[in-house]
């Protein structure tokens, strides 16, 4: 019987070292990779915060990438752009908390809805941070500084002026906010480019018709009294217009009556004319004229006799 006899190729051992070298670097790479490489996004900050010495970097502004010790934690924050929207009931997906319950002047209940817009200062991020460690300075800080300043000047309004004075109220609203944040100790002065839109005053829906229909009977009689004021205007033109064209016609009718009187004073120095012809003169002028203003009345006959017959005027029937 014949016997085999079976033979074993010895190991190489420098690639097994090889081996081994590559295995631990790749651990050491993803453990690199995985521990101490981190990326920063756009519109993000971040900060590498480190327990063992309690230091906090400078915010590390995206998009970039950056290193940190492996024991050592990564902190990102949104700074370009944030918002906090306050409206509804609280399940709209688009608001972060419900509107916010405030009165009124007179007492009554309203429901504010309000949106917030602002960016964090990267220089200041750090500050806010060590004041705000769970990144919570929208709920903690912003959210109540705006509810505290809304009630406050929303009691200074009436109900009817929160609806006739709303862009005012508005503005007033985004000036108050905008100073109460940047004065605020524990932001640090960090929150920047500040933005408010009230989008609503909610009041009860009965009182809101009952108003509706005073600023429209408020408008109606606004508009009368503009269209008596007009009229009285007009009419007082007119007035006046016909008290210009009466003063006109009486000075031409005296700057006429001189024009007469110095032609008959020139014809009677001229024509030696005595004061007999002088009277039979004015009253032939007078007759003239009598006849040129009832010549102008078209509901007026008149008839002229012959040989010095008195004049007939004999009105015509209409």
């Amino acid at each position: 019987m014949t016997e085999y006899k079976t033979y074993r190729q010895p190991i190489n051992k420098n690639v097994f070292r090889i081996a081994i070298i590559a295995l631990v670097i790749t651990l050491i790479v993803g453990i690199f990779a995985t521990t101490m490489l981190f990326q920063v996004g756009v519109g993000q900050a971040g900060m590498v915060v480190d327990p063992l010495t309690g230091s906090i970097s400078d915010p590390l502004l995206g998009p970039a990438f950056g290193v940190k010790a492996p024991w050592a934690s990564i902190v990102k924050v949104h700074y370009a752009r944030e918002t906090l929207g306050m409206f509804g009931d609280g399940s709209d997906p688009l608001a972060d908390q419900p509107s916010i319950g405030c009165f009124s002047k007179d007492q009554l209940e309203m429901q504010v809805s309000i949106l917030i817009r602002w960016s964090v200062d990267p220089n200041k991020l750090r500050e806010l941070y060590q004041s705000y460690p769970s990144l919570n300075w929208e709920e903690k800080a912003v959210a109540s500084i705006v509810k505290e300043h809304l009630r406050y000047i929303t009691k200074q309004y009436t109900a009817v002026e929160t609806i006739e004075l709303r862009d005012q109220i508005g503005l007033e609203i985004e000036q108050e906010l905008t100073r109460a944040i940047h004065e605020a100790v524990s932001l640090r002065d960090a929150i920047i480019n500040i933005e408010v839109d009230l989008r609503d005053i909610g009041l009860p829906a009965k009182y809101t018709s009952a108003i509706e229909d005073k600023l429209a009977a408020e408008q109606l009689k606004i508009q009368a009294e503009f269209e008596a004021e007009r009229k009285i205007v007009l009419a007082n033109a007119d007035a006046q217009a016909l008290l210009i064209g009466a003063n006109a016609t009486a000075q031409q009718k005296v700057i006429d009556g001189r024009g007469i009187r110095e032609a008959i004073d020139v014809l009677i120095a001229e024509q030696s004319i005595t004061d007999e012809d002088y009277m039979e003169f004015l009253d032939l002028y007078v007759y003239l004229k009598t006849l040129e203003t009832l010549a102008e009345n078209e509901n007026v006959t008149f008839i002229v006799g012959v040989e010095g017959e008195n004049l007939l005027i004999q009105p015509q029937k209409p």
